[in-house]
């Protein structure tokens, strides 16, 4: 009798024991999923860190599709974890792991973004004080996520973790060492820089200067014009820079004679790699008599280069 009860209670505790190894088979299995997506995430996170540090001390030098390419791969791979981190993991025993990966990506997501507009604003708008913070937070901030994630790669040593596939990568996303503030003058001076292709700038200049009758050099290799009672100068503007420039004008001043003389004439909207000829009202001059004729133009905005806006040519006029 006693051996008829007590099978159904040995089945039923074999039929209980079988099913909690099974959902504690089914929880580890949960969670070695879960740390091998971080695992996987880190590692593309790792690859966009080493992008960021080749790319900043290049400011200078790199044009604005190459920085905004990275930029956004990067902020593409952070942006991977920030949806994964929404969601909460499968155990409570993750859910430290969970908390300091979620402050470090948070962390990461806001370094990328402030410096990526950071530097984009000081090259648009070298004078905007906001792209300085911008930048310097940003690099902040960077840290604090690498500093973080330091955190995480421990705890991910806890016994109470389970040994995933594979260890967690290092990622450093920061951009160097030393003071947080040089740095940040550093890379917003570099983007400041008239001489790079990374800010919208129109970039106007004074390609050639043309006379009729057209001026010929002499033996000291100076400007002379054939003989001629007036002389009409032409002048091409050239926009070399990556965005459409205003209406501007530009200036002409003819000295030598009695007195200067000047005119000036509009300069139309140009697309970048586009130029125009501009022609000024003939002016009257005298046979063998030193001129200088100089042609500026009036630039209001920003412009790659200021010194390439003007041109200074002395000349004479041969006897009849």
């Amino acid at each position: 009798m006693v051996g008829r009860i007590l099978w159904p209670v040995l089945i039923a505790l074999a039929l209980v024991f079988a099913v909690v190894v099974t959902a504690a088979g089914d929880e580890t299995r949960a969670e070695l999923e879960y740390l091998d997506q971080i695992r996987t995430q880190t590692s593309a996170l790792t690859r966009s860190g080493a992008a960021i540090r080749e790319i900043m001390p290049r400011i200078r030098e790199i044009d604005r599709d190459e920085f905004t390419t990275v930029f956004e791969s990067v902020a593409a791979d952070v942006d991977v974890a920030a949806q994964f981190v929404e969601v909460e993991p499968p155990t409570e025993s993750l859910i430290p792991i969970w908390a300091l990966y979620r402050q470090a990506v948070d962390a990461w997501s806001e370094g990328v973004a402030n410096i990526s507009q950071g530097v984009i604003l000081a090259a648009d708008d070298p004078e905007n004080p906001d792209a300085m913070l911008m930048v310097a937070d940003g690099l902040a901030a960077l840290r604090t996520g690498d500093s973080i994630y330091g955190d995480l790669q421990v705890e991910f040593e806890r016994e109470e973790v389970p040994e995933p596939v594979a260890p967690l990568m290092d990622v450093t996303l920061s951009t160097g060492e030393g003071g947080l503030l040089s740095l940040a003058q550093t890379y917003v001076a570099a983007a400041q820089s008239s001489t790079n292709n990374l800010g919208l700038r129109p970039g106007l200049t004074v390609s050639q200067v043309i006379s009729s009758p057209l001026w010929q050099m002499n033996v000291e290799g100076q400007p002379v014009i054939p003989f001629t009672e007036e002389v009409v100068f032409s002048v091409v503007v050239s926009n070399i820079g990556n965005v459409e420039s205003g209406p501007q004008s530009i200036n002409l001043t003819l000295t030598g004679g009695e007195a200067p003389v000047t005119d000036s004439l509009e300069v139309p909207s140009l697309r970048p790699a586009g130029q125009v000829t501009l022609e000024f009202a003939p002016l009257p001059v005298e046979a063998e008599t030193p001129y200088e004729v100089f042609v500026e133009l009036t630039i209001s905005g920003v412009d790659t280069d200021t010194t390439d806006n003007s041109r200074l040519i002395p000349f004479s006029v041969n006897a009849a």
